[in-house]
C-alpha cells in the first residue's frame, strides 16, 4: 500500500513538472530566394516561370504572388500554401510590377500561441515575347517553319490574293505590323500576291519577323455528286446516282411531300453544287416535283461543270397487305386502279378482330378518324374497311379492304 502511494506521488510530481514546460515555438523567418535573381537576372520574364525558394524558418508557408485576388493584406485575398522543403513556381502572364509576399507562421504552447511574419518584395516583370502562335487565312492554318516562313498553298484558279489574316501572338502586349501599319487580327486586309513580311514587336521593343508566302497547286477537276438524300420533310430516302448518264434516280416514300423537302447532298472535293443555278443549301426546302428542280449543276475547283438530271418516282402507298398472327399469312391482292385490297382467310378465322400489317408508306394512315398503327391496330372486317393513306399532312389515296372467308 505504501509503495502504491509512493508511485502515485511520483507520477503527480512528474505531471506537474511536465505541465510547467512550455512548447518551444519555431522562429518565423520569411526569408526567401528568387531563382531568377540567383541566376543573375534583375527581373522576371512574363510567360517564364521562376521559383520562390524559402531559406528562413517556420511551420506554415503561404505565398501571395501579387496578382489580382492574391495581394497580401487585401480582403478575401488567397495565397498558396506549401512546405518549406518545397520551392514554389510562379509565372506572370503579363509584364508589370507585382508585390510578392511570403507569409510564415508558427504555433507554440500546444496551439495556444501563434506567431506570424511576412516579407514583401516588388517583382519587376518584363516581356520579350514576340512570336505568332497561329496564323490563319480563310480557315486554313499556315505552316510556320523554323526559319519563320508561314506557308500557304492555294489552287491555281485563285486570282484575288487580298486576304484577311487571323493570328495569335504569345504576349497580350505584343504589336504586329506590316509596312509600319499595325495589324488587327481578323480585320486587316493585305495583298498576298507577293510575300508579306510581318513584324512583331514585344513590350520591351524587341522585334521578330515572319514572311508569309503563297504557292499554287493544280486545281481539282472532280465534279461528281456522291450523295443525294432527303432530309427534313422526307423520310431519309437515298437516291441512286447513275454517274455515267448523270441521272439521279429517287424513289420517295408515299408519305413524303415532294413539293417541300430539304436535301442532303455531298459532292467531290472542293466542288460546289447549284440547284436551278442557285447555290445549294441544306437549310432550304426544295420542290422535287416535275415543276420544281430543272437541273443540278456541280462546279469543280477548276471551274469545269457538269449537269445532273433528277428523276423522282413516288412509291405506292401499299405494296403488301396481310394480317398479324394468321398461319399461313394471307396475302392481299392489291388493285391499284380500283384502289381495292382483297384478302382471303381460312374458315374459322375471327374477322372481327384482325390486325393489319402492310408495307409501303411510313406516314399517317387512318380508318375513319382513327389513326392506324401498322401491326397493332385492330379492326372489324365483317364489312369492307377503308384505309386512307396520307402524303405528309394531306389525305391521299383511299383503299377499300375486303376480307373473304374461304
Amino acid at each position: 500500500m505504501k509503495n502504491l502511494k509512493k508511485i502515485i506521488y511520483m507520477l503527480s510530481i512528474s505531471f506537474l513538472a511536465f505541465s510547467c514546460i512550455e512548447e518551444e515555438m519555431i522562429e518565423t523567418n520569411p526569408s526567401f530566394i528568387l531563382s531568377f535573381e540567383r541566376d543573375g537576372a534583375s527581373s522576371a520574364t512574363a510567360g517564364t516561370r521562376f521559383f520562390v525558394i524559402p531559406d528562413g524558418s517556420g511551420e506554415f508557408f503561404t505565398l501571395f504572388d501579387g496578382t489580382e485576388g492574391h495581394i497580401w493584406g487585401e480582403p478575401g485575398a488567397k495565397g498558396t500554401d506549401f512546405n518549406k522543403a518545397d520551392s514554389l513556381p510562379v509565372n506572370y502572364a503579363k509584364a508589370g510590377k507585382y508585390n510578392l509576399t511570403l507569409v510564415v507562421g508558427s504555433t507554440g504552447d500546444y496551439g495556444n500561441k501563434f506567431s506570424q511574419n511576412f516579407k514583401t518584395v516588388t517583382i519587376d516583370v518584363v516581356d520579350y515575347r514576340n512570336s505568332f502562335t497561329v496564323f490563319n487565312i480563310n480557315g486554313t492554318d499556315g505552316n510556320i517553319t523554323p526559319s519563320n516562313e508561314i506557308l500557304f498553298s492555294v489552287p491555281d484558279v485563285v486570282t484575288d490574293y487580298n486576304f484577311v489574316a487571323s493570328f495569335g501572338v504569345n504576349s497580350p502586349d505584343a504589336k504586329v505590323y506590316v509596312n509600319g501599319i499595325e495589324q488587327e487580327s481578323g480585320k486587316t486586309i493585305n495583298d498576298f500576291s507577293a510575300p508579306v513580311v510581318y513584324v512583331i514587336k514585344s513590350r520591351q521593343g524587341t522585334e521578330q519577323t515572319y514572311t508569309v508566302k503563297f504557292s499554287t497547286f493544280p486545281s481539282s477537276n472532280e465534279k461528281a455528286i456522291t450523295k443525294f438524300q432527303l432530309g427534313v420533310g422526307g423520310n431519309g430516302e437515298i437516291a441512286q446516282i447513275d454517274e455515267e448518264k448523270k441521272i439521279i434516280n429517287l424513289v420517295s416514300n408515299y408519305a413524303t411531300n415532294l413539293s417541300s423537302v430539304r436535301l442532303i447532298i455531298a459532292s467531290s472535293f472542293a466542288s460546289t453544287v447549284y440547284i436551278n443555278n442557285t447555290l445549294y443549301s441544306d437549310r432550304k426546302n426544295y420542290n422535287l416535283t416535275s415543276t420544281g428542280i430543272s437541273e443540278i449543276k456541280v462546279v469543280a475547283q477548276n471551274k469545269s461543270e457538269v449537269i445532273y438530271k433528277l428523276n423522282t418516282t413516288l412509291d405506292k402507298p401499299v405494296n403488301t397487305f396481310t394480317f398479324a398472327g394468321l398461319v399461313p399469312a394471307p396475302q392481299g391482292v392489291i388493285n391499284e386502279t380500283d384502289k381495292t385490297i382483297t384478302v382471303d382467310v381460312l374458315k374459322g378465322t375471327d374477322i372481327t378482330k384482325l390486325i393489319a400489317v402492310w408495307t409501303g408508306t411510313v406516314g399517317k394512315v387512318t380508318v375513319g378518324t382513327t389513326t392506324q398503327v401498322n401491326g397493332k391496330t385492330e379492326n372489324n372486317f365483317s364489312t369492307p374497311v377503308t384505309y386512307t393513306f396520307y402524303k405528309g399532312t394531306t389525305p391521299g389515296d383511299k383503299y377499300k379492304v375486303t376480307v373473304n372467308v374461304k
